[in-house]
């Protein structure tokens, strides 16, 4: 099966999971596989990531208490202001679902299989970030397509937010 042409409005990239604990991610460009982005994923009692660009430099950084109550997750930019929470009040497993709060009140909403890493993110009735790993034949790869005019930073660690969370669940 090949892999289906980006539609229109969408950049597409793959994430591939990088050996280690920390729970690692290479995001390449889908022709290249040049390394484009890092989400590196830190070893601790609470989950935590940072974003970088090519160069290394802070994007945003993602920071969690999953076994504090309420199960919480946020994200920051690169000068530490929080710009999306995702509470435990908002999301089952067994429903697929999840929403978000950006820090400017907009909701983002997740639904699809997240734990098989096939889902979409919306925001405003329009697709913001769609994940799948359908097509790929590596299980340890799985493409995201980001909305043009929405920060592929963001989206990475929304990505990465969402991830972790599931498998803490």
């Amino acid at each position: 099966m090949t892999d289906p042409a980006v539609q229109p409005g969408f950049t597409r990239f793959l994430m591939k999971s990088k050996l280690g604990a920390g729970r690692d991610f290479q995001v390449l460009d889908p022709q290249t596989e040049q390394q484009l982005y890092l989400v590196d994923g830190k070893i601790g009692p609470r989950p935590k990531a940072e974003v970088l660009d090519a160069a290394g430099t802070l994007l945003y950084s993602v920071r969690g208490q999953l076994l504090g109550i309420p199960k919480k997750l946020t994200i920051a930019d690169a000068a530490g202001a929080e710009v999306a929470t995702l509470k435990a009040k908002k999301f089952s497993v067994v429903k697929d679902r999840m929403d978000m709060e950006m820090a400017s009140g907009e909701p983002w909403h997740v639904e699809g299989k997240l734990i098989e890493k096939n889902y979409t993110v919306t925001s405003g009735g329009r697709d913001v970030v769609r994940i799948s790993q359908k097509w790929m034949t590596v299980r340890d790869k799985y493409s995201v397509e980001v909305a043009d005019g929405v920060d592929v930073g963001l989206a990475l660690a929304v990505v990465w937010a969402i991830d972790r969370w599931v498998e803490r669940d």
